[in-house]
């Protein structure tokens, strides 16, 4: 059905793709039963919202149209060694992460039904990502207009056409850092990896994307392009070690904790398959999940840490500011880490207020210094209201009393299994409804840590209203470019300038908000913070607000906020 949609006109690929759903649909419900017919509804549906990232029709415009572009002007193409083995590690990365998931789907009991269920799901997902990257990898070539000085990427998946002038940063790394570029393994960091080789790696930092090239000649693009960066910004080669080294042996061990615990379930799954296996009794396997849990807890800021190749910050105008603000709130002794990303964006990690860590990116430090500290002050209030160890509670609660239901109507639910429509409808709603509660917790804390962080501030609330505002700005302005890049010149002279947040949206984008997102609108949170009274008040309006700005504008009879 996605191919039908890219290759077909798109009037005619909507009638033939609501023609074919309607046809595998009548198919699945006559000759199959209800549940099994679910079941693979479920399986189509995960597998069409992962692969409709890839086999997009806009992408696959945008790759004609810049093959047509290169018809039409003089460019040089930079040529890229291309090596088998750089895609197979590649793959086995990806492989060894979802090792568990495999071994448990393939030989668990059949009453970890559910549980496969999941898994599979997350399989699919897996397995998209790695068409995309297996696409890259061998339709990826990369071209320079000197006219229009221009880098023009062709890929099947990840065409750009690149303004030279917007270049931030240029650097050179000795090979592709792979525990970097490889999506399971990083945090917090958009990385565009058009590496097809283990030779020298071109980074060129653009808003909101990092892009890794390898190129042959790669002096010569250096000593071009570092005409449009500053000087100051011009690096020497950054060595990226071997695999044998110390070192990246220690970040492969952490950050294949972190994808295969965080980014996927292998290290749960692939654990309790050896539980099973040797016959462990069932209160042993709820004490290795709570063991296991509380590990998780114990090492999560260090996880963090390793998965977003953070640094540390020791000294410096940025360090002194930050623990003022950390003293002011409390928690002393919080250490600062820095994140090479184009993302604008920071968080707090750990449990324990003596042992709480506040990670930034450096595109978060282009912001102006009330900004920053802004955003230090919210993160100062997560730990020290423990925000990170609230969440974490409260989604081991949840499951909690998922399990301890079924526990005790243990019998209810096999008599309610036998109405299989009944059964599917209330496993759907478990699953709708765990986002909504995670969402309420979530948004209780940011809430909390807006307003009460902004006390910590010689500004007040306002600075930090003024820094939320500056935070989005910059998002929105690299959000715009990115979509310049990629887009199509159709959809550039059509596209109207995107609506800042800090506009109400329309109800339905406010009720996803407000009901899903971990962060309430940023409209409301501005606005919010520019409203005087106690932090009683304002969490009274915000549960308020939660339900009546989630409503239709049509049953509201004030179409404002009442903040």
């Amino acid at each position: 059905m996605l191919m039908i949609a890219v290759l077909l006109p798109k009037k005619v690929a909507v009638i033939v793709e609501c023609i074919l759903l309607i046809a595998v649909l009548a198919y699945l419900f006559i000759f199959l039963s209800f549940g099994q017919a679910m079941f693979l509804i479920s399986f189509g549906a995960t597998a069409y919202a992962s692969f409709g990232f890839i086999i997009d029709r806009g992408k696959r415009e945008k790759y004609l149209e810049v093959k047509r572009r290169l018809d039409d002007v003089d460019y040089i193409e930079m040529s890229m060694g291309k090596e088998m083995k750089r895609l197979a590690v590649d793959v086995i990365l990806t492989g060894a992460v979802c090792s568990g998931a495999v071994l448990f789907l393939l030989f668990a009991p059949e009453t970890y039904t559910v549980l496969k269920m999941f898994i599979g799901f997350m399989l699919i997902t897996f397995f998209a990502k790695t068409v995309e990257r297996v696409g890259n990898f061998s339709s990826s070539r990369v071209f320079w207009v000197p006219t229009e000085e221009r880098l023009i990427i062709l890929s099947q998946f990840q065409s750009r056409e690149l303004p030279i002038q917007d270049l931030k940063q240029m650097s050179v790394e000795s090979s592709p850092d792979l525990l970097k570029l490889h999506p399971l393994f990083t945090f917090l960091s958009s990385n565009q990896d058009y590496t097809s080789s283990f030779q020298r790696v071109l980074k060129l930092s653009f808003p909101g994307d990092n892009i890794y090239i390898t190129l042959d000649k790669i002096e010569m693009w250096q000593e071009l392009f570092s005409k449009y960066v500053d000087h100051s910004d011009k690096q020497k080669e950054n060595l990226v070690l071997p695999v044998w080294h110390p070192t990246v042996l220690k970040r492969l061990l952490l950050k294949g904790y972190f994808a295969s615990t965080v980014k996927g379930i292998s290290a749960y799954t692939g654990l309790l398959l050896l539980l099973l296996w040797i016959g462990a009794p069932t209160w042993a396997m709820i004490l290795f999940v709570l063991l296991w849990w509380g590990v998780n807890i114990y090492f999560s800021d260090r996880v963090l840490i390793a998965a977003s190749d953070a640094e540390a910050v020791r000294s410096g105008h940025l360090y002194e500011r930050a623990q003022a603000i950390f003293a002011k709130a409390g928690v002393g002794g919080t250490k600062l880490y820095l994140v090479d990303s184009p993302i604008y964006n920071g968080f707090a990690t750990g449990m324990n207020i003596g042992r709480g860590t506040v990670v930034l990116t450096s595109a978060t430090l282009q912001l102006p210094n009330n900004a920053v500290d802004a955003i230090l002050a919210h993160e100062a209030m997560h730990l020290k209201k423990r925000d990170i160890l609230t969440i974490q509670l409260a989604r081991f609660v949840y499951f909690g009393v998922l399990a301890a239901s079924v526990y005790l109507f243990f019998d209810e639910l096999q008599v309610l299994a036998d109405h299989i429509l009944l059964f599917t409808l209330l496993v759907y709603l478990i699953m709708f409804l765990f986002p909504i509660y995670l969402s309420f917790v979530s948004q209780w804390t940011e809430v909390r840590a807006d307003y009460l962080g902004g006390e910590l501030l010689a500004g007040g609330r306002k600075q930090m209203a003024e820094g939320l505002t500056a935070l989005l700005n910059a998002q929105e302005q690299d959000l715009d470019k990115q979509f310049e890049y990629s887009a199509t010149l159709n959809n550039k002279s059509s596209m109207k300038k995107l609506r800042p947040n800090t506009n109400r949206d329309s109800w339905f984008w406010r009720f996803l908000e407000f009901q899903f997102q971990a962060h309430p609108p940023m409209y409301w949170r501005i606005m919010a913070l520019t409203k005087q009274g106690k932090w009683s008040k304002a969490r009274k309006r915000w549960v308020l607000d939660r339900f009546t700005e989630s409503l239709p504008d049509f049953l509201r009879k004030n179409q404002n906020p009442q903040v």
